[in-house]
């Protein structure tokens, strides 16, 4: 209960302080740019992304003090373990997360419901893969180690496992859809609550947008496979390889012409599949790369 609380007040802070700081931020910026013009891309940007950059900043300056008060003391804590197998794992699950969504696009071509235009060079093609896989690698690493590593993590320390990843994928979801860059507030007209109005817009405007329950739906999917294969084998390392191969697949799907795989139905039963395959190889091929975790009561917190 006491690391639930604790991670409730974090959200609650971070969305709060965030939204508050965004106008001071931002009123920063435009002063700061006759003087220092080294920040003048940054002073130029548009008040959503000032507000994004708020929230990000008040996330992780309170990140590690609220990991160091429900018990993590290091980056093994967070999932970045030393042991052998990591990159096995890795690889494994970029083969997967790759092979799944590349799959689905295959089916979908050869059943005529999904297009995509191959007509590039093969430097354009070589230069888009890296450029993607580089993608993948960034974002994986980062939303890995914050909602697996960190959320996921400290939920596992204070609730039962699957009600943490569970909790952890609704918030991972949700998330990719509260976008501030549907609210647009110029920059004559940021007031000290521009933040709080950037906030409650971005909230209402998702929820009415089209087709979100699909994408939620999907995100969820991909959030639970995640954090069973984080709590599984007690490491990041083969969440963070089938993140990246999803990203790589879905940006080069996009690239080639075709819609967003987050969009599509058809990707439920791949998923659905796929969280068996995850849920099979690691009770039986990819063994936990760490000792189980404690759980806040102080006995051995129950596995998936």
């Amino acid at each position: 209960m006491r690391t639930s609380k604790a991670i409730g007040l974090y959200a609650v802070a971070v969305v709060l302080l965030g939204a508050l700081l965004a106008p001071w931020l931002f009123w920063t910026l435009q002063t700061l740019v006759a003087h220092v013009p080294a920040v003048g891309s940054l002073a130029r940007q548009p008040f959503h992304r000032i507000f994004d950059r708020a929230i990000l900043i008040v996330a992780f300056a309170g990140l590690w003090p609220l990991l160091h008060s429900v018990g993590f003391r290091s980056w093994s804590d967070l999932g970045f373990v030393k042991a052998d197998g990591g990159w096995r794992h890795v690889l494994v699950g970029f083969a997967l997360g790759l092979g799944s969504f590349a799959l689905l696009i295959i089916i979908e071509v050869g059943m005529g419901s999904r297009s995509v235009n191959f007509d590039k060079s093969t430097a354009q093609m070589t230069g888009a893969v890296l450029r993607f896989l580089v993608t993948g690698i960034v974002v994986a690493l980062i939303e890995e180690t914050f909602f697996r590593g960190a959320l996921q993590g400290a939920l596992q320390r204070g609730m039962n496992v699957v009600a943490a990843v569970i909790v952890a994928s609704v918030i991972y979801s949700a998330l990719h859809f509260v976008k501030p860059t549907r609210v647009n507030i110029p920059a004559d007209q940021v007031a000290w609550s521009s933040g709080l109005a950037c906030l409650s817009g971005s909230v209402t405007r998702s929820i009415g947008e089209r087709d979100i329950l699909v994408g939620f739906v999907t995100l969820f999917l991909a959030g639970c496979i995640l954090g069973l294969a984080y709590a599984r084998t007690r490491a990041l390392y083969l969440s963070i390889g089938l993140h990246a191969g999803w990203v790589l697949a879905n940006e080069l799907a996009r690239w080639l012409g075709a819609y967003q795989i987050i969009e599509d139905k058809a990707a439920w039963p791949v998923l659905a599949v796929l969280l068996a395959l995850v849920a099979w190889l690691c009770r039986n091929k990819l063994k936990p790369l760490r000792a189980p975790e404690l759980s806040s009561s102080g006995g051995v917190a129950p596995a998936i």
